[in-house]
């Protein structure tokens, strides 16, 4: 049972100057997953549950997930100052979360332990790890030959996010899936967005970032029909031989370990796993 008086309150506006000290705070223990969003961007969104622990008007934790989708949602930012038990306050945090994610329709809650005490704190409140998500790089010239050159890989820009997200939804399991909103900011950072279509239909998409001299390959999602028939490939060929060309000869994508199909086409392309694994944690909501 936590020792201090906290109060749990839902975020609002006037919390914004106080919630953006504390992430800021290098003192604070800080998880941040919000992929292509910053945190004023995150913190903005009318939608998103977010909640704050006060002790005597002073922030001393957050929380924050995303919207469920199709019954899931994801931890996205947990921020905890060590002056108090940071332990204790996550409980309370937490407690409050789960009680609105159920209210939103969640059935399953999931989150990345990018730091130990993360893993620590979510175990102690029954959630269990379920996966891990492993780094794939590779460096070189040669690129496989595409297995499908009838497919036409063409370069979209963020509008055309609605259609890359539904079949992002077809392609993955809801916990994994993106939804539009996270789809068109991807896009909108993105060094290349191309799609694979043939016979007037769009099989696959593929989102990639730009870090110095090296390639992020942020997505990759082919419709289910189309899964094994070199729509991936394809998409790589493409992508690779592109930034190649321009000189960019290094490359990374995350996947799941447990994604054997991903995995033996990344190693196709010559990726390798680098060893940086990142625990995937999972708690189904009553």
């Amino acid at each position: 049972m936590i020792g201090i008086s906290v109060e749990i309150v839902p975020y609002a506006r006037r919390f914004r100057r106080d919630l953006l000290a504390l992430v800021d705070d290098p003192s604070v223990w800080l998880h941040i997953h919000l992929d292509w969003h910053s945190v004023e961007e995150w913190i903005a969104h009318p939608n998103v549950p977010i909640y704050l622990a006060l002790h005597h008007r002073r922030v001393i934790g957050a929380i924050a997930a995303t919207p469920p989708q199709s019954g899931a949602a994801w931890l996205r930012l947990i921020a905890l100052r060590t002056d108090v038990p940071p332990s204790d306050v996550f409980a309370v945090l937490w407690r409050a979360l789960r009680l609105r994610l159920i209210g939103l329709g969640s059935a399953e809650v999931a989150a990345l332990a990018l730091h130990t005490w993360v893993g620590d704190q979510l175990a102690e409140q029954g959630f269990t790890q379920v996966e891990e998500i492993i780094t794939l790089r590779r460096r070189g010239y040669d690129v496989p030959a595409t297995p499908r050159p009838e497919l036409h890989i063409r370069h979209a820009d963020w509008r055309e996010a609605p259609l890359a997200a539904a079949i992002d939804r077809a392609a993955f399991l809801p916990i994994w899936a993106l939804d539009e909103a996270s789809v068109r900011q991807a896009a909108r950072a993105a060094a290349s967005f191309t799609l694979a279509e043939h016979a007037g239909r769009t099989l696959g998409y593929q989102i990639t970032t730009l870090h110095s001299e090296s390639i992020h390959l942020a997505r990759l999602a082919v419709l289910p029909e189309a899964q094994g028939s070199g729509v991936g490939g394809a998409l790589l060929s493409e992508l690779l031989s592109s930034f190649i060309e321009r000189g960019v000869l290094a490359a990374s994508v995350n996947t799941q370990a447990s994604n054997l199909r991903s995995r033996r086409l990344y190693e196709r392309y010559g990726f390798v796993h680098s060893g940086m694994d990142i625990p995937c944690w999972r708690k189904g909501l009553a």
